[in-house]
């Protein structure tokens, strides 16, 4: 095996140390403290949304009265009050959020994780007060769940993770009541301190004429750090331990037919029942195991589909399923080398996260009976599949939280079977030498074994190994922004187990933004321009691309945006330089608390990437989203790409994406989706043989009940249906009724 690469260690040591003796200033404390110790009940709340007389008289009461957006740490027009208190085993939060006009309150039946345009409240918990990472409850007026992760460190949210807490909600004359209960096994803690204390904020997002963010705690926007301003909430002394155990049966059943349109006939499979099981074992509050056996990895719903039309890298398509979710933060760095939808097919999996002090570490471990993975060049990438081939996996994450919000860690993957092997080895930090900048690092060294199939299909040597370098430097305050970064990836450079479709290349980008800000009683409250500058080569030092770009982004009434994009760029393609130039404009309003419209429009002279010559493309991409009274809602969207070249219009591609959803409460619903692709070329035009015409058509009619985040029965219908030169009319080629239970135990 290669050792690690020497500059990049060389260049990421002497820059580490550099800044480390540069003065790491204390972020200024805006936030207060809650108060006194919350405190600890007898005689639990019941979660209905009202609250009944007694039940609150003692807990802690706070006044969530500071608007942080648009306005910058004014009085809010509306009052809202939180209520704490907790009984050793769980956190009870309630808000009264009063509205002098209910009327515009913006509330609707929904699935769980769907409310992030709706009124809502919420709490956000730092329970390691580490400024790092928090967990965030939200609720809407009728008592719809949303929770997600926080990054502090890599500035993302995440609401693929999801907790087992109760929630209720209800409009009422004066505005409405929320009131959650959040079990403590839910969350990860210290356990050896015996007076907690966790950084909170408590929020209110009230969207009206403009989307407004109230909280207890005011924000300042020249401290690039979030976690660092909020709140201090102290006590739950002696939280009682507790046997913090989840076992989750899963039973799937589908019955599928396939068909040839030439054959013409059906061809059914047996209805194929299997069972599986996840545990979820809380080893200690800031240490988890998660195992699974023989898990059900299919995903109930279709990811939503994209236009791939003259593009030639991989799409990313997010992850859905709950072994890998839980935790998966924990394996996040500043390039995506963990993205677990690359293990397909696995019989078991067992996955270790934990968080001790500074310390913080993950490990997974996995089979996959089916092996895939990309192949990423400088100009393009492949999926590069072993079929029915097994593969270990076995991944690892250290970080280590140094300094004022700053981290250091390691990330290390292997996938390996017979004749294949790939190996990643990382280190990175991310600093923060000011409480207005931000500095990312990551350097990274691969090494890989490739079976003949994969050496003969793909053009690749037997053995590989490579390095990669990235460096980002970024600078945020109230008025400026500007950023400066270098990529540097080696050509035979291999992630498996990632999402890295793009190697032998070196990037260099750098960016400055101004922004304007104003008040709600503006007509824009934010005016954003940025202007932006970035070269690309290969390895061998040629150019691949140079590009200018101008940013406009502008925040106006009735939540309206406008976000403009505007450039040029020199191309390099298949021996060739083309000058591309763009102008695209995304716009988007809600008129009403039920109906919000958006747009995007791109005109471009664009490179036609099968025919090596320059194009005209125009992009139309309308969606409107339409809530008809509390329970319904349609979603329709479509992209129209209409694309020109010397000698006429070389193809029009259509892509349509239409989900409608009857929500019968907060815990149930019945949802049909549709998505149609329909793409027309001109072969006349094309120096291969393609298709003239290729239409696809799928539909799923889905019905779900959730209990709890974990206890969930689906039931649904799915067919597909295509055609193409060989075929006179729309096929369909599947068809397939399936049903999966999940059941939460807590022992």
């Amino acid at each position: 095996m290669k050792p690690f690469p020497l500059r990049s260690l060389k260049l990421l040591t002497g820059i580490f140390f550099a800044v480390s003796f540069c003065y790491f200033q204390d972020t200024p404390a805006l936030a207060q403290s809650i108060g006194d110790d919350i405190p600890r009940i007898d005689h639990s709340p019941k979660i209905d949304g009202i609250l009944s007389v007694g039940e609150w008289d003692n807990a802690t009461v706070i006044n969530v009265n500071i608007e942080t957006e648009p306005g910058y740490n004014t009085v809010a027009e509306v009052s809202t009050k939180a209520f704490l208190m907790e009984d050793g085993d769980v956190l009870y939060v309630a808000f009264v959020a009063e509205d002098d006009d209910i009327d515009q309150v913006r509330a609707f039946f929904r699935d769980r994780d769907g409310i992030w345009r709706d009124d809502r409240v919420g709490v956000v918990l730092d329970t390691f007060n580490d400024e790092r990472r928090a967990y965030e409850f939200f609720v809407n007026p009728f008592g719809v769940q949303a929770d997600r992760i926080y990054d502090d460190v890599n500035r993302n949210r995440d609401d693929s993770w999801n907790a087992i807490w109760q929630s209720a909600g209800k409009l009422n004359d004066k505005g409405y009541i929320v009131e959650m209960a959040i079990p403590f096994k839910q969350l990860r803690f210290s356990p050896n301190q015996e007076r907690q204390t966790w950084g909170i904020d408590l929020v209110r997002n009230y969207p009206r004429d403009r989307s407004n963010r109230i909280a207890n705690n005011p924000q300042d926007r020249d401290i690039s750090c979030y976690l660092c301003q909020i709140g201090k909430l102290r006590g739950m002394s002696n939280l009682k331990t507790s046997r913090n155990l989840e076992v989750i049966p899963t039973l799937t059943s589908t019955a599928i037919q396939t068909r040839d349109p030439a054959a013409g006939n059906w061809n059914s499979q047996a209805v194929d029942p299997d069972a599986g099981v996840d545990v979820r074992w809380g080893i200690t509050q800031d240490i988890y195991l998660n195992a699974t056996l023989n898990p059900d990895f299919s995903q109930v719903e279709a990811d939503r589909a994209q236009l791939d039309i003259n593009n030639t890298f991989s799409l990313f398509f997010p992850e859905r399923r709950t072994f890998f979710l839980d935790g998966a933060d924990y394996f996040d760095t500043f390039e995506d080398l963990v993205y677990t939808r690359n293990i397909a097919n696995p019989d078991y999996g067992i996955k270790l996260t934990g968080k001790t002090g500074r310390h913080t570490y993950g490990l997974l471990t996995a089979n996959d009976e089916s092996t895939s993975f990309l192949i990423p060049r400088a100009l393009s990438s492949s999926v590069a599949s072993l079929g029915e081939f097994e593969s270990d996996v076995a991944i690892g994450r250290y970080r280590m939280d140094i300094f004022d919000n700053s981290t250091i860690g390691a990330v290390f993957t292997n996938r390996s079977g017979a004749g294949y092997d790939n190996t990643v080895m990382s280190i990175d930090s991310v600093l923060r030498p000011t409480e207005k900048d931000t500095l990312s690092l990551q350097a990274t060294h691969t090494t890989s074994d490739y079976p003949h199939q994969i050496q003969t299909d793909f053009d690749q040597r037997s053995n590989l190994s490579d390095d990669s370098l990235r460096l980002e430097y970024r600078h945020n305050d109230e008025r400026w922004d500007w950023r400066v970064g270098y990529t540097d990836v080696g050509k035979d450079f291999r992630a498996d187990l990632g999402f890295i479709n793009r190697a032998d290349y070196k990037f260099f980008v750098s960016t400055l933004g101004y922004t304007w800000r104003a008040d709600g009683d503006s007509f824009f409250t934010r005016i954003r321009v940025a202007l932006d500058y970035d070269v690309t080569e290969d390895q061998s030092g040629l150019k691949l691309e140079e590009e200018t770009e101008m940013f406009i982004n502008l925040d106006g009434p009735l939540q309206s945006f406008f976000n403009g994009l505007f450039g040029k760029s020199k191309t390099y393609w298949n021996g060739q330089y083309f000058d591309e130039q763009f102008n695209q404009v995304v716009i988007g309003f809600a008129p009403t608390p039920s109906l919000r419209i958006s747009t995007q429009i791109r005109y471009e002279d664009v490179v036609d990437f099968a025919n090596t010559r320059l194009g005209h493309s125009k992009r139309y991409r309308p969606s409107i989203d339409y809530q008809l009274g509390q329970h319904v809602e349609f979603s329709l969207s479509h992209t129209l790409q209409k694309f020109d070249v010397a000698g006429g219009r070389l193809f029009t591609a259509n892509l349509s994406n239409l989900r409608t959803t009857y929500q019968f409460n907060a815990k149930s619903f019945l949802r049909f989706t549709l998505q149609n692709s329909y793409n027309k070329r001109d072969q006349g035009l094309y120096n291969n043989k393609v298709q003239s015409r290729s239409k696809s058509l799928t539909t799923q009619l889905l019905y779900s009940f959730r209990f709890t985040a974990a206890t969930r029965f689906f039931i649904g219908y799915s067919d597909a249906a295509f055609q193409d030169d060989s075929l006179n009319s729309v096929e369909p080629i599947n068809r397939t009724l399936f049903a999966k239970f999940s059941y939460a135990w807590q022992p």
